[in-house]
């Protein structure tokens, strides 16, 4: 099936330069709207992603030139012609016909002004179903990586601000009521564990990304003798999609699944960020944000806004959205329509809103000012350590817990009623006999806020020796998680190395 270099095709003196893909067929321009609108809109869109764009031509440039479909010298001057394209300054004048189409065709129009008619030969084998499919995993794969990578540095970042502040307590809080005491390196020890389920579902969705549509064709593969696992591996994917159709936009559901990872990962460190802002309010006062991540109002001196936490909560609250819009779009399937086109450009932008997010979270994470003594104050405030006394009563009186609850929340209502607070016990106010049998040092004592969270011995409980095991496990977790990335970015490194390497080969070859 391999051309002869000698080739000389009749027909490309009939093409006049710079042909649009639609003249053959429709014989008509386009519609200045159509190009205004659409051509336009995609092409914009596509502009920041020019290097994957020609990375796909150039992987399958290569391949075609390597399993002899292209002859040699036909191969040669496609390969250095994209190699140009990718070494220069090219924006502007792939930008400046919008009425030629999109981005691929926009480069096939560079390659026919370089090499005459047959630079449009580099569509040969392949339809822009597959071409594309390849570009929007190459360009979401990138964005991605880059939401995994910001989320290794927030956990890595948790996991540090944890340790700084190892033991301290803190309050609890459940209904935004004091729960129980806890110390802040467990309480972001759980907003971490938040981070590595994100992030097993960020690798487990870029997993299922990372695949190439690339030789999928059209829709049912092409008679060309074509190596769909070369290309795979120069672009750094795993592997082909096996189905040929499947190559196409019906495997695009991914953009379902990417746009609510990234809302799910947006929710998980939203609530970190509310807390947060919540804490940080003048009534409770138990953080301070730094300052170079607050604002102030144009008319209230005093205001110092932590406006980098409302950011955060009001893009989870609209990422809410983004995979609903890309289920709407999807009904279009099986029949592989233009509409995913308009949403699957979305993504780039929504990972980079992301990015954002997690990055101002890191740097809130970093320089936060907790107040300690404040924390050490209101942690055993509000009768937060009662369930200890209800826990003591079961040990030594062997009453049910049910039972030792009532006896409790008794104790707490009746002093409620008077006035007094748990620092303040009073005899008179206690009831229950079996409560009678402790005295007041000893009731004072199991309240304490130290003594309940060193007490609470169990497997990720607050005990010093459970924070230790807590935070070991998290640690190992977390490199784990940076293994994988470095994996990841390691593999694709690999093949995109080695897609240069044969190219330059090819380019430099003396026929």
């Amino acid at each position: 099936m391999a051309e002869t270099s000698n080739t000389c095709c009749a027909e490309e003196t009939n093409i006049r330069a710079h042909a649009s893909l639609t003249d053959a067929r429709l014989q008509t321009q386009a519609s200045s709207l159509l190009v205004t609108h659409v051509n336009k809109v995609e092409l914009d869109d596509e502009l920041v992603s020019i290097d994957q764009y020609v990375l796909t031509d150039l992987a399958h440039a290569v391949m075609l030139t390597r399993t002899g479909i292209f002859d040699s010298l036909h191969g040669q001057n496609i390969v250095k012609a994209l190699l140009s394209l990718r070494a220069g300054d090219t924006a502007s004048m792939l930008a400046s016909k919008p009425e030629v189409g999109t981005l691929g065709l926009q480069i096939e129009n560079y390659l026919e002004h370089e090499l005459g008619p047959r630079g449009r030969d580099i569509q040969r084998a392949r339809s822009r179903i597959d071409q594309k499919a390849t570009n929007w995993r190459l360009i979401n794969r990138a964005s991605l990586t880059e939401v995994i990578r910001g989320l290794v540095a927030l956990g890595s970042q948790i996991l540090a601000t944890a340790e700084r502040y190892a033991g301290a307590l803190m309050p609890g809080y459940t209904h935004l009521q004091h729960s129980q005491p806890t110390t802040i390196d467990h309480y972001l020890n759980a907003h971490y564990w938040s981070v590595s389920r994100n992030l097993s579902r960020l690798f487990d969705a870029y997993d299922r990304l990372n695949l190439s549509s690339l030789g999928g064709a059209a829709y049912s593969g092409t008679s060309w003798p074509i190596d769909r696992t070369a290309t795979a591996h120069y672009l750094g994917f795993d592997r082909p999609v096996y189905n040929a159709r499947d190559a196409g936009f019906a495997a695009l559901d991914m953009g379902a699944e990417l746009a609510g990872v990234l809302a799910a990962t947006l929710s998980g460190i939203s609530r970190l960020a509310s807390d947060l802002n919540y804490w940080s309010s003048s009534e409770v006062g138990l953080v301070r944000i730094h300052s170079s991540l607050c604002g102030t109002s144009s008319m209230m001196p005093q205001k110092r806004n932590p406006m980098v936490l409302e950011r955060i909560r009001g893009l989870a609250g609209s990422a809410v959205g983004w995979s609903a819009s890309q289920l709407g779009v999807m009904h279009t399937a099986t029949s592989t329509d233009v509409d995913q086109s308009y949403i699957h450009n979305l993504l780039p932008s929504q990972c980079f809103e992301t990015v954002g997010a997690i990055s101002l979270l890191r740097e809130v994470i970093a320089t936060v000012e907790f107040d300690l003594p404040a924390m050490q104050k209101s942690a055993g405030q509000h009768w937060s350590t009662a369930s200890a006394v209800a826990d003591a009563l079961v040990a030594s009186h062997g009453m049910s817990f049910r039972h030792a609850h009532e006896s409790v929340a008794q104790l707490v209502a009746s002093h409620e009623r008077a006035g007094v607070c748990s620092d303040d016990l009073r005899a008179d106010l206690i009831t229950d006999p079996a409560l009678k049998a402790y005295s007041q040092s000893q009731v004072q004592e199991i309240l304490d806020p130290n003594n309940f969270v060193a007490s609470r011995i169990s497997s990720g409980g607050t005990s010093v020796e459970a924070r230790d095991q807590l935070a070991a496990i998290a640690k190992a977790d977390l490199l784990e998680m940076e293994d994988k990335l470095q994996h990841r970015i390691d593999h694709v490194e690999r093949g995109l190395k080695q897609l240069l390497q044969d190219a330059q080969s090819i380019a430099t070859h003396s026929l």
